[in-house]
């Protein structure tokens, strides 16, 4: 069955001045008429060959598939497979364009399979009508007395038009004769006939492409047996099961990710074999929809108009689109990104006018980001500043991530800052407040004139609410907040899709929060979260759940306060901006650890939320660092940390410098000096003096303990009933009974105390709320630890207990380090004392903090006298 073939150009140049019928016959010699063989790759593909055993009542059979596909491997594989050798033939078409453009080439390379299947026909005539030749070819068939079939692989090489030819061939041969047109698009037969008639299988890239088993099968390393699992549907998903894709990407396969030279393989291939040889218009209808996930009908009529049906139906079977459940067409992953790295190639001009429509579309459709790329790529710069200003989207620009972290849209959007544009001065003020530079941030937008225009005035002031949530003014955070909110409710020009509103109402939650207001910050930040503008953006979002786990650590309901931030991070891949709720959530997880007693838990969040942008936050994690260090037996540390964040707080953040009060009272307290407490309370929590106790509840808890160990009975009593309400946060509540239950216990009636006691215990156990039991009292703190409702898993044991030895012995030297270390000695003066490298004493200081159990050194000294080690 094979022939010797003459090379194309030689073939061309002997039949350039030879007669129609010699150059037809010269073509055959141009072709191939062996059965290909089968790849070193081959996969068996079951389901495809079961489709084409359907063909043998059938005279026309039709592979069409874009190239890749494995058309010619499959029908190869059918004619092995069914011992067909006898009685098909196959003929690739093969050659210059211009040789296989003439009439007589598919009657000469008919005839020369007929004479490979021993059937003889007498020579035809290109220049005779079909009905001249046909019937010789057509007789001879029928003669032979058996079924023959014919494999034309590549069909669509074949310029000349042989359609009424074929057509009357298959009719004269009444079924003896079976064609298998392979091509990269259908043959021009009246198929809709043939579909009619019921003698037509027709094999499209769906039914080529490969299954995950398949896939699984081309995919496994040599010698290992195939596994389909989630990771080879998903690629397999990706490439649209085109083989060659799936081939040339078994590379990134075997190293477990796409890109580099196989995907520099890939768009060779696409190139080469699949964009390239198509019409010019077709290839500017693929790169305008190749831009969207997904193309509708109407993006197809813009981009083509009257011709939009049938590009749809060329890019189906050429370019592997496929029609989704919705109606809309959609290219496989690997095509789309080939098509779209090929439109980035292109020119600037060929760029602009396949972007602007599918921008348009995608604006139309309200997606207004994958828009604004869109005509960013296309320079149109115009409609760019349109969607940032009147669509709000330089709300984008503060979440996306600041300059190491450069996301799409602030790379679409910089060449704006440098320009004359309208949305040039909120580019470059979103830009610098995305960076953290509130500063750089207030003087940009200074140079907006005020008689600008209602919707840039609103994306003025919006951004400059954002910009205060970072400065140490609490009053004028909120007033910039509510004028944000009045502006951007009274223009008709702001986007109702828009991110803005949805950043300035959590700048309003925030400042509500640093004035202690949390009922009215908790309602707008639910809200904030609840809404679709405050879910369109997860950094939005988890800013909102960030700060309300901040809400509710503060307050005592650390359950919720736990899941709330957790699921804040979770929604953060990764910590690119101020305004993304990273630090306020490890903040509220430190808080949760503290009051859980846990300093080891609480000092790793507080690390990790470093440095806490917001004043909010960075207020509380010097409270969070002081409560670590008085949990470690160093108050001394923690009052003056204490006292010197109460000092930056106390001009512009008033609830943080009050809720830093407090704690430095609480500290004086448990160290035993009330009168210390009282002192630092100043007027907060007082009966007869404002603001009201209801107004400070742990400050009225701390101020009615401070008076209770001063024996003033009454005060306490009269100061406990402002915080009896219910309406109470948890954690003041709970500090407010146990004071209570200690004023019952120096009146001897611990009868009178237990209810009292139950009560907190039953309020603190679901949050697992241990630190107001640690501080409470030492007749409280007694009783819990002697009495069965101590001993719950929760609360851990309150008494006094003689300290854990150290895991291990400390080694002379350890202890030689550890008496330097209560001199307070640095590394290098221990290093000079004992004439050691600075590196063996961080060994010994490691090794020392690790057999006491602590994480410090300071702890560590205390550990130690504890254990009567430097008693000596």
């Amino acid at each position: 069955m094979k022939a010797t073939r003459l090379h194309p150009i030689a073939a061309t140049e002997s039949t350039a001045s030879a007669s129609p019928a010699t150059r037809a016959a010269d073509a055959v010699w141009a072709c191939r008429f062996d059965v290909p063989g089968l790849p070193r790759h081959h996969v068996h593909r079951q389901r495809a060959l079961e489709l084409l055993s359907r063909t043998d009542d059938v005279p026309l059979v039709v592979v069409t598939a874009p190239p890749g596909t494995g058309k010619t491997t499959l029908l190869a594989e059918w004619v092995k497979a069914e011992g067909r050798s006898g009685d098909t033939a196959w003929v690739t078409f093969d050659g210059p364009p211009d040789v296989l453009a003439q009439r007589g080439v598919f009657a000469a390379c008919l005839g020369r399979c007929l004479a490979d299947l021993g059937v003889d026909v007498a020579p035809g005539h290109d220049d005779r009508p079909s009905a001249a030749w046909v019937s010789s070819p057509a007789s001879a068939v029928v003669a032979a007395g058996r079924r023959l079939t014919i494999v034309l692989d590549d069909h669509h090489r074949l310029t000349a038009d042989v359609a009424d030819d074929v057509d009357l061939l298959l009719r004269l041969t009444r079924g003896r004769l079976r064609l298998v047109f392979a091509g990269r698009r259908p043959p021009a037969l009246p198929l809709h006939r043939y579909r009619l008639e019921n003698t037509l299988v027709e094999l499209g890239s769906g039914d080529l492409a490969f299954d995950d088993g398949e896939a699984a099968t081309l995919l496994a390393t040599p010698g290992e047996p195939p596994q389909p699992t989630a990771g080879v549907h998903d690629w397999n998903a990706y490439h649209g099961g085109w083989v060659a894709g799936l081939v040339l990407s078994r590379r990134s396969w075997h190293v477990g990710r796409p890109g580099g030279t196989a995907e520099s393989d890939v768009d060779d291939y696409f190139r080469h074999e699949v964009f390239d040889p198509l019409p010019v218009e077709l290839r500017r209808f693929l790169l305008g929809t190749c831009v969207v996930d997904a193309f509708d009908d109407e993006l197809a009529r813009e981009l083509a108009g009257p011709a939009a049906d049938r590009l749809v139906r060329l890019a189906e079977c050429s370019a592997f689109a496929t029609t989704t459940r919705t109606g809309d067409h959609a290219y496989p992953g690997v095509v789309r990104d080939a098509l779209r790295r090929e439109l980035e190639r292109g020119a600037p001009r060929q760029v602009s006018a396949v972007r602007l429509p599918a921008a348009a579309w995608l604006r139309r459709r309200g997606a207004l980001e994958r828009a604004l790329l869109e005509y960013a790529a296309a320079e149109a710069w115009d409609e760019v500043a349109g969607l940032l200003i009147d669509g709000q989207l330089v709300s984008r620009l503060l979440c996306e991530g600041d300059e190491r972290f450069a996301g799409p849209l602030r790379r679409a959007c910089e060449p704006l800052a440098g320009s004359e544009n309208r949305a040039a001065p909120v580019v470059r003020a979103a830009l610098r407040l995305a960076d953290g530079d509130a500063l750089g941030c207030a003087q940009t937008l200074s140079s907006v004139p005020e008689d600008a225009d209602p919707a840039l005035r609103a994306c003025v002031t919006a951004l400059d609410a954002v910009r205060a949530r970072l400065t140490a003014d609490a009053d004028g955070a909120l007033a910039s907040a509510e004028a944000a909110q009045r502006d951007l409710g009274g223009t008709g020009a702001v986007h109702p899709a828009g991110t803005l509103p949805a950043l300035v109402r959590v700048a309003r939650g925030v400042a509500l929060l640093r004035h202690g207001d949390f009922d009215l910050a908790r309602a707008v930040l639910e809200d904030t979260a609840a809404r679709p503008d405050g879910r369109t953006l997860a950094a939005v979002h988890a800013d909102c759940l960030a700060h309300l786990a901040l809400t509710d650590a503060v307050e005592g309901y650390l359950t919720r306060a736990e899941h709330t931030a957790t699921e804040s991070l979770t929604a953060l891949t990764r910590h690119t901006s101020p305004f993304d709720g990273h630090a306020a959530a490890h903040i509220a997880l430190a808080l949760v650890a503290l009051d859980r007693c846990d300093p080891g838990t609480a000092w790793s969040h507080a690390t990790t939320a470093e440095p806490a942008p917001e004043p909010l936050t960075r207020h509380l994690a010097h409270r969070i660092t002081a409560g670590v260090e008085a949990a470690e037996g160093h108050p001394a540390a923690a009052a003056s940390r204490l006292h010197a964040a109460l000092t930056e707080a106390a001009p512009t953040d008033p609830w943080a410098a009050d809720h830093l009060r407090v704690e430095a009272a609480r500290l004086a307290l448990v160290e035993g000096h009330p009168d210390l407490a009282l002192h630092e309370l100043g007027s907060l929590g007082r009966v007869d003096g404002a603001p009201a106790p209801a107004a400070h509840p742990d400050a009225a808890a701390v101020r009615a303990a401070a008076h209770l160990r001063r024996n003033e009975d009454s005060r306490a009593q009269q100061i406990l009933a402002t915080v009896a309400d219910g309406s109470v946060a948890l954690r003041p509540r709970v500090a407010a009974l146990l004071v209570e239950a200690e004023r019952r216990l120096r009146h001897r009636s611990p009868l009178r105390s237990a209810p009292v006691l139950d009560t907190a215990l039953r309020l603190a156990a679901p949050e697992r709320l241990r630190l107001p039991f640690r501080q409470a009292g030492p007749d409280v703190r007694h009783v819990l630890a002697t009495d069965p409702r101590g001993t719950q898993y929760w609360l851990g044991r309150l008494a006094e207990t003689p300290p854990t030895p150290p895991v291990e012995a400390l080694t002379a030297r350890e202890r030689e380090v550890l008496r330097h270390l209560t001199d307070l000695l640095t590394t290098e003066e221990i290093a000079e004392a004992m004439v050691v490298s600075v590196n063996t004493v961080r060994t010994h200081v490691r090794g020392i903090l690790r057999k006491l159990g602590v994480n410090r050194r300071y702890a560590a000294v205390r550990r130690a006298r504890e254990l009567g080690l430097l008693d000596d």
